[in-house]
């Protein structure tokens, strides 16, 4: 009986040692925002785990520092935008898009150009002579505020564009160091709660009503070296956003204990990528003079 025992002992450890051998270690960056929440469910669900993938969430607070780190191999996945990928696409960078986060669509609008109580802005045309505060040159929303300026008829290099990052947007307002913001949740309701700001318009939805907004990572090279990743990743966020539609409050918990906050609206979460739609942002990013060359969006697609 006692070698019995201890035969079952032995193996037991070993299958546990073996298990534990077959899971990919995986680093992912995200910043603070609601976005991302899928993978913290699949982190504290057991979602990653269960396929195989070590999962280690860093959280990283300007996304426009991601793609480097994704380069460098200090993240393996990444949060990342259409415009960063279509700008590291440009410089020669191998950045493709695993699978989608969220969409940027005009009900519930998570996006608001908000400005300054007191400043005196109510159309694009009253930023011109403005200091205009976005969460990163080149970014999705500092692109399609560009955008919008330029359908609003505004003269853009009359607009002092600089960089704010979003938890820092609130008391740069107050303290009269910017004059407005293109600001998401929950950000946006701090500041209007905080009578800090106030909202001029909804001016992604005002560009389109339903876009791609922000997506999942990762560099090619990595990724072909380790090809259970990509499909097991993709598995987890979508069963995690099924956690999140069935599972409202202990969603919102899994968020407070990750971001010190939860939100109050219903992010449209999205797993969906599509070609056309990375088109329409590299036509943007060209309109708005950030590129001079056509981008080959099909190779930007895992």
């Amino acid at each position: 009986m006692k070698s019995l025992l201890r035969l079952v002992a032995i193996l037991t450890v070993a299958l546990t040692t073996s298990v534990a051998n077959a899971q990919t270690k995986v680093a992912i960056g995200y910043p603070p925002a609601a976005d991302w929440l899928p993978a913290m469910v699949a982190k504290e669900k057991g979602y990653f785990d269960s396929r195989g993938l070590d999962v280690e969430l860093n959280k990283i607070a300007i996304v426009s520092n991601i793609p480097a780190a994704l380069m460098s191999g200090s993240l393996n996945i990444g949060a990342t935008t259409p415009t960063a990928l279509i700008d590291t696409s440009a410089a020669g960078l191998d950045l493709v898009a695993i699978v989608g986060a969220t969409r940027f669509v005009k009900d519930p609008a998570i996006f608001s150009l908000v400005a300054r109580e007191g400043s005196g802005i109510k159309s694009g045309k009253d930023l011109e002579g403005k200091r205009i505060g976005v969460p990163g040159i080149r970014s999705v929303a500092d692109v399609l505020l560009r955008k919008w300026m330029m359908n609003e008829g505004v003269d853009v290099s009359k607009v002092n564009i600089v960089e704010a990052p979003f938890p820092q947007m609130r008391d740069l307002l107050k303290s009269g160091t910017i004059d407005a913001v293109p600001v998401l949740e929950p950000f946006r309701s701090r500041i209007l709660a905080d009578n800090a700001g106030y909202r001029v318009t909804d001016y992604i939805a005002d560009v389109d009503p339903d876009i791609l907004g922000v997506m999942w990572s990762g560099s090619r090279k990595w990724l072909d070296a380790n090809p259970e990743v990509a499909p097991a990743f993709r598995e987890a966020i979508a069963e995690a956003v099924q956690f999140i539609q069935n599972n409202p409050d202990q969603a919102r918990e899994i968020e407070k204990k990750y971001l010190g906050y939860t939100t109050t609206i219903k992010v449209p979460y999205s797993l969906t990528i599509e070609q056309s739609e990375l088109d329409e942002y590299a036509e943007m990013f060209k309109e708005v003079g950030f590129i001079s060359s056509t981008v080959d969006t099909s190779k930007l697609i895992y």
